[in-house]
């Protein structure tokens, strides 16, 4: 019976945190995955190079039978990091944590009854809760398409996958180490034909009021990541309009980042290359294109307006 009960208890899914400069929130982070109500858990976390001491401290206090620690003496970014606690995975399966983020007490449950029932899912999604800066809930898709990959990132990057996915990609690509990494996996898991399916309910807590989240940085630069992913894809954006559609509106992201940096001769560089690829006279593009101009160029008030004159 005991030997029953151990089986029965025996970790199948990796909570891979990956750490860099979030002091306290860490600890906060870690408390979340003790909170469990799923004991078929392990961990690693992963503390990048070029932390501060708050992280350090932290990260050194942290002592668990279950939990497996890695500190890298150089900065790699956060893909390399995450790349890591993957390679430091020893279960079918990985939930990859941002250390300042969390989960909720039943995020693991959730995630091994999806794949109970849908064995054949290479990553399984859910919704995420927003906290400390705003509130609400982000609903993720129950089914993607491959137009859907063209607009925007549909899925979240922090979210549960099978570890031999991780292996068959080769991992999050070096190219992108310190942003769109997760945009770039998906996408490889679209060109296999990856199964995702949707676990039903909120599996994630997600830290608004925190600076330092990776896309934040690559906003004005957003058309180089987008250029690599197709060089990377080939399969996937062999169809023309395919491709055109998402280089188009990575420019414009970049632009109107650009520009409202004041960076205007470089906005109207890369809107000039948006219009090349077609965004203007794609009827496809024009939402998602005003969608990005009203966010980053308009005060709020204005920008609602636009929106409620768009519908």
């Amino acid at each position: 019976m005991l030997a029953m009960q151990d089986n029965a208890q025996a970790p199948l899914i990796t909570i891979g945190i990956t750490c860099y400069r979030e002091g306290e929130q860490l600890r906060q982070c870690w408390q979340t995955v003790l909170d469990q109500t799923d004991a078929r858990w392990t961990a690693v976390m992963v503390l990048d190079g070029n932390h501060d001491a708050a992280t350090r401290a932290v990260f050194d206090s942290l002592e668990h039978p279950k939990l497996r620690k890695h500190a890298s003496d150089v900065n790699q970014g956060p893909y390399p990091t995450r790349n890591q606690a993957f390679a430091l995975t020893e279960t079918p399966y990985h939930f990859y944590l941002d250390g300042d983020d969390q989960l909720v007490p039943n995020s693991v449950a959730l995630v091994l009854a999806a794949w109970a029932k849908t064995p054949a899912a290479a990553i399984v999604v859910g919704d995420y809760l927003f906290f400390d800066g705003g509130s609400g809930v982000k609903r993720y898709p129950r089914h993607v398409t491959a137009d859907d990959y063209l607009a925007g990132q549909p899925l979240p990057g922090p979210c549960a996958y099978k570890t031999a996915l991780w292996q068959q990609l080769g991992g999050f690509a070096d190219e992108l180490a310190r942003g769109n990494g997760d945009y770039d996996f998906h996408l490889g898991a679209a060109e296999l034909g990856a199964k995702v399916v949707h676990c039903g309910d909120v599996f994630y807590r997600y830290r608004l009021g925190q600076s330092t989240k990776v896309s934040v940085s690559y906003d004005r630069s957003y058309h180089k990541t987008h250029e690599i992913m197709v060089r990377r894809h080939p399969q996937f954006f062999a169809h023309a309009r395919r491709r055109q559609r998402f280089l188009a509106l990575a420019y414009v992201r970049s632009a109107v980042s650009c520009y409202a940096a004041g960076e205007r001769a470089e906005a109207r560089a890369l809107l000039a290359q948006a219009a090349e690829y077609g965004v203007w006279r794609d009827p496809w593009l024009w939402r998602p294109a005003l969608a990005a101009m009203r966010r980053s160029l308009f005060p709020a008030g204005i920008a609602r307006g636009l929106q409620r004159l768009w519908r």
